[in-house]
């Protein structure tokens, strides 16, 4: 059986006097910095706000594809903007201001908000394609949508189609990768109410906002198209939020780090 060294005896070997204990080891130079960086970056997130214009040619079924996709013809229309998304842990997503006046066909002069409208059959049901999943909604068309993407390129199989009808309303979203999904405007009533939340899925690096299309907006189904006659633009004004639980912890962890490496002998 080995015994612990008594208190106050010298170890064999161990020169008297000297400290034998491990040193308390820092993080390397290269840690700190990463945890300076993403806190530096975490507070600037939570605090910022930014704006991006979206047409009313955006095709969301070009997120992440090279060209827009045109499988139900009369016109693919525009790649749908892009915001980049920092990574940071359970991010979420508000919309704090969309207006603006779109149109899904200018020579009938209809126009509508980013909450859609009751043009042509009123109703929305466009299948998935590409690895961009469909939408289907029992009451407004060409409303403003997203997809959270990866750097990939989307493929099939798509997500779910989701059934956006009551989303009008809801308080919180929580959208698979590649799933389209309703935004309008961003709050719980049309022009008015609460922000709505967004969960940004983990892996997500980019969102594209955009609208979906297609001949008569899918009366019965029908493939994404018909983004030629569209007219006018959205302007979004958006803010990306890390959780405060995440966004504290890390911002602590690179102000005691940048402390400890200025203090050190």
């Amino acid at each position: 059986m080995r015994l612990r060294n008594p208190v106050g005896r010298t170890r064999v070997g161990a020169a008297p006097g000297l400290d034998h204990r491990e040193p308390h080891r820092r993080p390397s130079p290269a840690t700190t910095s990463i945890l300076i960086a993403a806190a530096i970056m975490l507070t600037a997130a939570h605090a910022s706000a930014r704006s991006i214009v979206v047409p009313a040619t955006s095709n969301i079924f070009g997120a992440g594809h090279a060209i827009p996709p045109d499988p139900g013809s009369f016109g693919p229309g525009t790649l749908p903007p892009v915001i980049h998304l920092p990574l940071a842990p359970l991010r979420t997503i508000t919309f704090d201001s969309v207006t603006g006046l779109v149109s899904p066909k200018v020579s009938l002069n209809w126009w509508n908000g980013p909450d859609g409208g009751p043009y042509a059959t009123g109703d929305t049901d466009i299948l998935s394609h590409d690895g961009i999943s469909g939408i289907i909604h029992d009451h407004a068309t060409m409303f403003m949508v997203g997809v959270f993407t990866d750097a990939t390129i989307p493929a099939d199989p798509a997500p779910p189609r989701l059934n956006v009808t009551t989303s009008h309303t809801d308080t919180r979203f929580s959208p698979l990768m590649f799933q389209t999904f309703f935004i309008g405007d961003g709050l719980t009533g049309t022009g008015s109410g609460s922000l709505q939340v967004f969960e940004v899925p983990a892996a997500a690096t980019r969102l594209y906002l955009g609208f979906a299309d297609a001949y008569g907006f899918g009366d019965p189904t029908d493939l994404p198209g018909s983004y030629n006659d569209n007219a006018g633009e959205v302007t979004v004004a958006y803010t990306i939020v890390p959780s405060p639980g995440a966004s504290a912890l890390l911002a602590g962890a690179g102000l005691v780090l940048l402390a400890g490496r200025k203090n050190r002998p």
